[in-house]
């Protein structure tokens, strides 16, 4: 049998946004149709919304690589948006492995992420950092 934690441990990095209780709570041993159907959608939800959060990030990221790439804030955005896509790649993958359509709204969020980096590097290195802050403030706070 295996744990949806141990396919998050084993698939994406601890310092993703997974959310934890879910990973300790479901199994991934019986997802076939059925009364296990509750907890097939729940993973596909888990998956889905994360896949969303990491896609947004990177996003933001590039948003805000567009306007400070020449800044001393640069290599430090730099790392964060590797972060990031690193994270994006390993949900990519579970999305696939798991048979997980993402969300529909993936247009939409690729913009407002770029658009939110943007926008906020717009104001400067200080106020790039800021959103940052309050993003990973937010996303912390809901998991």
């Amino acid at each position: 049998m295996l744990a949806v934690r141990s396919v998050c441990l084993q698939h994406v990095p601890t310092s993703s946004r997974v959310s934890l209780l879910s990973c300790q709570t479901l199994s991934l041993s019986s997802l076939s149709p059925g009364p296990d159907q509750a907890r097939r959608r729940i993973v596909e939800k888990i998956i889905r919304v994360d896949h969303a959060g990491e896609m947004g990030a990177s996003y933001i990221y590039q948003g805000q690589m567009a306007i400070l790439k020449n800044s001393k804030s640069a290599p430090l955005i730099q790392e964060m948006w590797d972060h990031e896509r690193a994270h994006l790649k390993k949900f990519e993958e579970l999305l696939v492995t798991y048979q997980v359509r993402p969300t529909v709204l993936i247009p939409v969020w690729r913009l407002a992420g770029f658009t939110l980096g943007a926008g906020c590097a717009l104001l400067g290195e200080k106020g790039a950092m800021a959103c940052t802050v309050a993003v990973e403030a937010l996303v912390t706070k809901h998991y």
